[in-house]
């Protein structure tokens, strides 16, 4: 049995078109069924001949792509024994987190990723990296950048799915928590994906205006704010006021060092006189602020140090750096590289947000390297706009009541 990409789309239509935002269901394996079920336009065909364990594994296979893990099955047959109609159990499936992340994938599916250390091994250089080796491309000359990011745009690298995830969850909640407690009237996100931080933020009040470069997840944004995001390019859109805040959380990295300056030059441009610009980006090193996100485990990292991004660039065993990221540098490099486009770091307010979620980002550590950046004459003050950010937080359902040194 297989299931169809119509059955699949038809669930779709209620999961994404009568909501103002998809609602949140943990993993299948752990949660029940929601109390109401979703009404759809159109229904999962009944289910005749096969045994539970067929259909459960048909489910799997047909809407994730892959053989369910003990826990999910588990969960998923005690739901069938006990009477669940087949359709709703696929209407479950549908509203978690896992499928929410292959849903941009599955509109646009995009073409199989070649082998890009078969095509050109002699880029490529195997270090010993944790006691085994390791891929690393060779950006040896500004030509070899551009041939990379090159290949990741024709290839839409970023279309698949992945670290990205469209669900409303509580990574999303903080994030906008933390722009409403910066005091943001207004708000844009540079690479907005499907927008779950800005259906938030639109909820609470706020202005937003976002911009993405994935038809897919553009097609996938949320109802309330689609009309807000603007496709294309940064530096090609037409943007033509600023924000109180603007968002760039794991986007950064995925830009050419050669054009970043470019970038960072038209986002400083956006912010406001008394705003701020909130930035999440992998950064190796020690910062006297959020500490160590990871080490400079590479040998070139190490000689180059502070003085510049790096030209070693870890990869997957096809050769395709990890994640798609195109940056590989220090905390030291991103904040002088900030400063000298007139964005200073507000250590008062990121010390709060550290005190706050030092629970958090001890599990979601990728998101521990933070900048909140403003300009050095920014009329507000920290302390007091550290106050406002930390009691956002502390009143944000879902997060561990810590105390805060703010």
């Amino acid at each position: 049995m297989s299931v169809s990409w119509t059955d699949i789309a038809a669930a779709l239509r209620g999961v994404f078109g009568r909501r103002s935002r998809p609602e949140r269901l943990p993993p299948l394996a752990t949660d029940a069924l929601p109390e109401t079920p979703l009404i759809v336009d159109g229904a999962v065909p009944p289910v005749a001949g096969l045994t539970l364990e067929e259909i459960v594994t048909a489910l799997y296979r047909g809407l994730f792509e892959r053989e369910p893990d003990p826990g999910g099955f588990e969960y998923a047959m005690s739901l069938l024994r006990a009477g669940l109609p087949v359709e709703d159990l696929v209407r479950a499936v549908l509203k978690s987190a896992e499928f929410a992340n292959r849903v941009p994938e599955l509109l646009a599916p995009p073409e199989a990723l070649p082998d890009l250390i078969r095509a050109m091994p002699e880029r490529y250089d195997w270090p010993i990296v944790r006691g085994g080796p390791m891929p690393v491309y060779l950006a040896r000359t500004d030509a070899d950048m551009e041939l990379m990011e090159s290949l990741i745009r024709r290839h839409r690298y970023y279309d698949r799915g992945g670290v990205w995830s469209p669900s409303i969850d509580l990574d999303k909640e903080i994030t906008a928590a933390i722009v409403r407690g910066l005091g943001a009237r207004s708000c844009f996100e540079l690479g907005c994906f499907t927008g779950p931080v800005l259906s938030l933020l639109a909820d609470a009040g706020v202005e937003v205006l976002g911009s993405e470069i994935s038809e897919a997840a553009l097609a996938c944004a949320y109802p309330n704010i689609r009309t807000t995001i603007q496709l294309g390019d940064l530096l090609s859109i037409e943007l033509n006021r600023r924000f109180d805040a603007v968002l760039c959380m794991d986007v950064l990295e995925h830009i050419s060092p050669l054009r970043l300056p470019a970038y960072i030059e038209r986002l400083v441009s956006l912010v406001d006189d008394d705003g701020y610009l909130y930035l999440n980006s992998p950064m190796w090193g020690v910062d006297r602020i959020f500490g160590l996100f990871e080490t400079q485990y590479i040998e070139e990292w190490q000689q180059v140090g502070d003085a510049s991004y790096w030209r070693h660039w870890p990869c997957d065993a096809q050769g395709w750096p990890v994640h798609g990221h195109l940056v590989w540098a220090s905390p030291a490099w991103w904040e002088r590289t900030f400063d000298a486009h007139g964005l200073v770091r507000d250590e008062t307010i990121e010390r709060a947000i550290h005190a706050r979620l030092g629970d958090f980002f001890t599990e979601s550590i990728g998101r521990r390297s933070l900048f909140v950046l403003r300009r050095p004459r920014n009329c507000k003050a920290s302390t007091e706009v550290a106050i406002a950010v930390d009691r956002v937080l502390a009143n944000l359902p879902g997060l561990s009541q810590q105390a805060s040194a703010a």
